[in-house]
C-alpha cells in the first residue's frame, strides 16, 4: 500500500472511532424503540374514578355501572373504585374500604338484634 505507517494507524484508529459511533447509533435506536413499545404496552391514563353523581351517593356502597364501591379520598371527595382496578389501589385504601363495610355489615346485623 502507498500510505505511510502513521497514515495506516491513523485510518485505523479512524475506521474503528466510525464503527463504534455506527454501533451506538444502532443500539439507541433499538433501545428508543424499545422504550416506545414498551410505553404503548403500559396503560399510563388515570384511571376513571369519577361520577358526577357521587356527590350525592353514600360512601363506601356499591356502584353499579361501572361495577365498584365509593370510597373517600384524602381530601374527602367521593370517588369510584371500579371492581377491574382493584389492584391500582394502595393497601391503605382497600383496608380503609374492608373496615368500613365490616363496621356498616355489623350495624347493620346490630339492628336486628332484639
Amino acid at each position: 500500500s502507498n500510505l505511510t505507517v502513521e497514515e495506516r494507524f491513523a485510518f485505523n484508529v479512524s475506521l474503528r472511532m466510525f464503527t463504534r459511533s455506527i454501533v451506538i447509533q444502532r443500539r439507541m435506536e433499538d433501545l428508543q424503540l424499545g422504550v416506545e413499545s414498551y410505553q404503548k404496552r403500559l396503560n399510563l391514563t388515570k384511571p376513571d374514578t369519577y361520577r358526577s353523581n357521587l356527590k350525592r351517593r353514600e360512601v363506601y356502597t356499591a356502584y353499579s355501572n361501572p361495577r365498584g364501591f365509593i370510597y373517600q379520598n384524602k381530601d374527602k371527595k367521593n370517588r369510584l373504585m371500579r371492581i377491574d382496578k382493584l389492584h391500582k389501589f394502595s393497601d391503605k385504601t382497600l383496608n380503609d374500604v374492608r373496615t368500613a363495610l365490616d363496621d356498616r355489615l355489623k350495624g347493620i346485623r346490630m339492628q336486628y338484634l332484639p
